[in-house]
């Protein structure tokens, strides 16, 4: 038996209640490490064949997806129908399991049987370069358990890789930001998908960006308004948006919401499919921000940490060459008067 796995024995002895990321940063190593360091107790390595994995995970049923970063956790249940993979992979299930996939970006990959309180719970664990989460994948009793065994068995290695893991790369964000230009093309979008193109045009980041133009495109707002907005989503009961992003999977609910509760700065919501679980505490700045589209403004909720990375994004339930909700820019328009940052 190896040191790191007896430490993290001793570790999940002393703190049961403690998330694998939080027991891997005590033992300060990356999460992926941690779980190599469970290979052969209840942990199986599994070849970085990500297309064979995801077909495989299209076979198996009813699965928990949960993606998630430092500062927000994002459950969704459903199954990985409607997968499509190229350069990127979507599983397009709007209202349902619905991800964007960047496996460019996916490292390595473990199967895990660990024994909990509650019973035996299985799960698939893909990390990328760095050693953390990218998504997890879990088990429901709706399963296919057969099928979910013989795609452990196919993708199994039979022989242990050793992890190459890499620093995260220096973000290329220009010390000067040509303000002018960067509104004058945000101004002239007509599809919020190309603010992409524009942020790595203008080599920015979202909150460079945000700073660069007018408050009527960007503006900065109080970080109690996530919790104002999905309260009054949870009243009004109209459907929104939320995303949450690792480096390599964005999952997105689409629906209306059932329960939100905060308590202690600790935000839940809650939907028979779905949970989000953020630490309010970790908001630094949100920003209220509308991009232009052929069918008018789209509007968003932004939340982001202090170290820049994006935590949750929010808008009002849109499909495709509609124009936004009435109802969501009220609610916008509600939070930015009740609580305009200073």
């Amino acid at each position: 038996m190896n040191g790191r796995y007896q430490h993290y024995l001793s570790l999940k002895t002393t703190h049961p209640q403690k998330h694998t990321s939080e027991l891997a940063a005590q033992m300060a190593i990356s999460e992926a490490e941690l779980f190599f360091c469970r290979l052969g107790q209840d942990v199986v390595q599994l070849r970085p064949d990500f297309t064979a994995l995801l077909h495989g995970l299209s076979l198996v049923g009813e699965i928990k997806n949960i993606t998630r970063n430092p500062y927000a956790i994002h459950k969704l249940v459903g199954r990985y129908d409607n997968l499509r993979l190229g350069q990127h992979g979507i599983v397009l299930n709007p209202r349902a399991l619905d991800l964007r996939l960047f496996p460019a970006q996916w490292h390595c990959a473990f199967a895990v049987d660990e024994q909990t309180t509650q019973g035996l719970r299985r799960s698939i664990q893909i990390f990328d370069n760095q050693g953390s989460a990218v998504l997890s994948v879990f088990t429901t009793e709706h399963t296919d358990l057969n099928a979910w065994s013989e795609l452990i068995s196919e993708c199994s290695l039979r022989k242990h890789r050793e992890l190459d893991l890499r620093p995260y790369p220096v973000p290329l964000h220009s010390g000067a930001v040509n303000a002018q230009a960067l509104e004058h093309e945000w101004r002239a979008m007509t599809d919020v998908h190309q603010f992409f193109s524009l942020l790595k045009n203008h080599e920015v980041s979202r909150q460079q960006a945000f700073r660069a133009v007018g408050a009527d495109l960007a503006c900065l707002v109080d970080n109690d308004a996530v919790q104002q907005i999905l309260v009054q989503a949870e009243k009004a009961q109209n459907e929104i948006m939320i995303f949450v992003a690792s480096r390599g999977c964005v999952q997105i609910f689409t629906g209306p919401v059932d329960k939100v509760t905060a308590a202690n700065k600790q935000l839940h919501v809650a939907n028979p499919a779905f949970s989000l679980q953020l630490n309010m505490h970790n908001i630094a700045e949100t920003w209220v921000t509308r991009k232009p589209t052929r069918e008018g403004f789209v509007t968003s909720l932004e939340l982001f940490a202090a170290d820049g990375t994006q935590i949750a994004q929010l808008y009002g339930q849109r499909s495709e060459g509609m124009p936004e909700q009435l109802i969501w820019r009220e609610q916008i328009d509600a939070v930015m008067n009740t609580g305009v940052a200073a």
